[in-house]
């Protein structure tokens, strides 16, 4: 073969595998190259719904993915905060609808496209909690955050033929606990069984009463240490830690289960089945079967 056809052979050569090179990055990338189109969501599999409570000291924040290969200029992305109950969040929060993602930002790559890339940007949506300081809420703060689009043409929120990526985050925004703190009488007994309606106390010919103070310390603002009052009977294990969840519910920490479950008048595990805490009236409430004893259930009323 001359010189000639040699060189000619591997021009053809060269830009055979430069062809097949760009179809590769393409079918990875799931997009033409240095186009700048696709879309913004939540992240798939995350919480739909994100919450805290007032006083918490960390702020609530919620990752955007932008599925988009490169960005060349900042990117604003569209929200709205919608009310669902309770104080409507545009009265306290700063968020302005708008978040402006730097260019070059993006989160496109990562291990759901085979592109080797980690995920190395979210944007970050933020509401500081810090600005409900002075604020009292009486009942639960709740609403829907959802994006509705960008400024550029080519770049939406979510996909219209891809219903299954999230554009729409619910926010919980609890009162503050502060009414929990203090001193509790406690009402307990059977509700069901052949011990009911008796309690402990009367089996016991015990008397109950306990203090709930917050944990020094927690940024979650959710979490109370239990002892019993002088000159009462114990019922709860001195030191127990009680948390409160975003949901409603209550869960113990005595140490001596990892279920949320307490033992109580130093007799047997409650096992709870349900549970609840009550603003107004600054009650907790929680019901289960008490090792083998039947249905229980206690109430602690603040005095």
């Amino acid at each position: 073969m001359s010189m000639k056809n040699v060189l000619k052979f591997l021009g053809l050569f060269i830009i055979v595998l430069s062809m097949s090179s760009c179809e590769d990055s393409s079918d990875d990338l799931k997009y033409q190259p240095n186009v700048e189109s696709g879309w913004v969501q939540f992240v798939e599999g995350s919480p739909a719904t994100v919450g805290a409570f007032q006083g918490a000291q960390t702020d609530i924040e919620i990752d955007v993915n932008i599925q988009v290969p490169t960005t060349s200029k900042d990117l604003s992305i569209f929200y709205t905060m919608t009310p669902v109950s309770g104080d409507n969040p545009a009265n306290y929060f700063s968020n302005d609808g708008t978040l402006v993602i730097p260019a070059g930002s993006t989160s496109h790559g990562g291990p759901d496209n085979n592109t080797g890339f980690d995920y190395n940007y979210l944007g970050n949506l933020v509401f500081h909690l810090s600005e409900l300081d002075g604020v009292t809420l009486t009942e639960p703060m709740i609403f829907d955050v959802e994006l509705t689009g960008t400024d550029s043409s080519q770049i939406t929120a979510g996909l219209e033929s891809e219903p299954q990526y999230p554009v729409v985050k619910r926010v919980v925004i609890n009162p503050s606990l502060d009414v929990f703190i203090g001193t509790f009488s406690v009402d307990e007994q059977f509700i069901a069984g052949v011990n009911a309606p008796l309690g402990l106390s009367d089996f016991f010919g015990e008397s109950y009463q306990v203090e709930l103070e917050r944990v020094e310390g927690d940024v979650t603002a959710s979490q109370f240490v239990i002892t019993n009052s002088d000159g009462f009977d114990t019922y709860f294990i001195d030191g127990a830690v009680l948390t409160f969840g975003l949901d409603g519910s209550l869960s113990f920490n005595d140490g001596n289960t990892d279920t949320g479950d307490p033992v109580v008048g130093l007799f047997a595990i409650h096992t709870i089945e349900s549970s609840s805490y009550d603003y107004t009236n600054s009650v907790l409430t929680a019901t289960g079967p008490l090792e083998g004893y039947g249905d229980y259930q206690f109430v602690l009323t603040l005095q």
